[in-house]
């Protein structure tokens, strides 16, 4: 049987390189990135850079973020974690993040679902079984709401 060679499961996200997103969130609220290198594990993900940080907001929920980049610096994952009851606030900042990590490029329309994602989670009072997931362009954009714990996650995708 072949040895099987990590491999990323998709492109990376267009727009800037991983440490610049870092940056720009850095910037906006203060976060302190941890960087560390991870090297390939079987055949599993391939050596990447991970950058992780961890914000308390002054409305009661935490925010943790973490960025994969491939070798070359481009991020192939970018996941954005609200710990806290869902909230308008939560919702502004999930919006926020999504465009400064595709470097204010997010489509009125995506930033909207994200948004819409947050009022049927109120208007329904219920967990959804299934993640809402958009796809445009190059970026799918996933987002789960459930009572405590709230996930933005961006990732490459190929063209249709």
């Amino acid at each position: 049987m072949p040895e099987q060679t990590p491999h990323w499961y998709g492109p990376a996200l267009p727009g800037p390189k991983a440490e610049t997103v870092a940056e720009r969130l850095k910037q906006q609220w203060g976060l302190e990135f941890h960087v560390q290198q991870i090297r390939a594990v079987g055949a599993g993900l391939p050596g990447h850079v991970a950058y992780e940080a961890l914000k308390q907001f002054p409305e009661g929920y935490s925010l943790i973020v973490m960025i994969q980049a491939d070798g070359d610096g481009r991020p192939r994952n970018i996941v954005l974690t609200a710990n806290g009851a869902p909230s308008a606030a939560m919702a502004a900042t999930m919006a926020q993040g999504l465009d400064l990590s595709l470097d204010g490029h997010a489509s009125d329309e995506r930033k909207s679902w994200v948004q819409h994602q947050f009022a049927e989670y109120e208007r329904s009072a219920q967990v959804s079984s299934t993640v809402p997931r958009r796809t445009d362009g190059e970026v799918t954009t996933s987002l789960s709401v459930v009572p405590d714990r709230t996930t933005l996650q961006l990732s490459g995708s190929l063209p249709s």
